[in-house]
């Protein structure tokens, strides 16, 4: 019974990511899938909220290997949205024509939700030189992504837990952005 619970749950945190992360470009299997997705619930969800159960050693005696339950309760849309900058972490799976927005090393440090607002911090990698376009073309791959989830409008980047208000010099932002604001952030060119 608990590994049938965890492969629905993993099944559908990878079929959630799949349909999420997606190019702006749209074909018909897309928006076929994105219908789809919108009757998946996780086992044991309530209010947008997953209860799972964790096993952790309550071993006493080195002779004997016990573990207990401990139950959690994780907001459903942080757990996506984790998922999601992890897969954009990944770069593309399938299309060859796609490239990645973050190195390889870059690491998710802490992702949270507040008031429609994702809170993304980033380690050091992900905070290097680019041009003007590749610059947008990184904030809109996380910021359009991450908006697919309906609890999230707009997203604050931190990187090793600083706020920014620049990545690489060519974008200025001081407050969280959203889909509508990326064309409004000042450019230095």
């Amino acid at each position: 019974m608990k590994k049938s619970i965890k492969l629905a749950f993993c099944s559908s945190l990878i079929i959630s990511s799949v349909f999420f992360i997606s190019c702006e470009k749209k074909d018909s299997i897309s928006i076929n899938n994105k219908d789809k997705i919108k009757n998946i619930t996780l086992h044991n969800e309530k209010n947008n909220l997953v209860d799972l159960n964790l096993y952790f050693d309550s071993t006493n005696n080195a002779n004997n290997a016990e573990i207990t339950k401990e139950e959690r309760i994780i907001k459903k849309d942080e757990l996506i949205g984790q998922f999601i900058i992890g897969e954009l972490i990944k770069g593309p799976s399938v299309n060859n024509s796609l490239k990645p927005i973050f190195p390889k090393e870059t690491r998710l440090l802490s992702f949270s939700i507040k008031n429609n607002i994702a809170y993304v911090n980033l380690s050091s990698e992900a905070y290097y030189s680019m041009t003007a376009d590749k610059e947008e073309a990184y904030l809109k791959s996380i910021i359009w992504s991450l908006t697919e989830l309906p609890s999230i409008k707009k997203v604050k980047l931190f990187i090793e837990n600083k706020d920014i208000s620049s990545l690489s010099k060519n974008f200025k932002f001081s407050e969280p952005i959203g889909r509508d604001d990326i064309t409004k952030i000042n450019k230095n060119k």
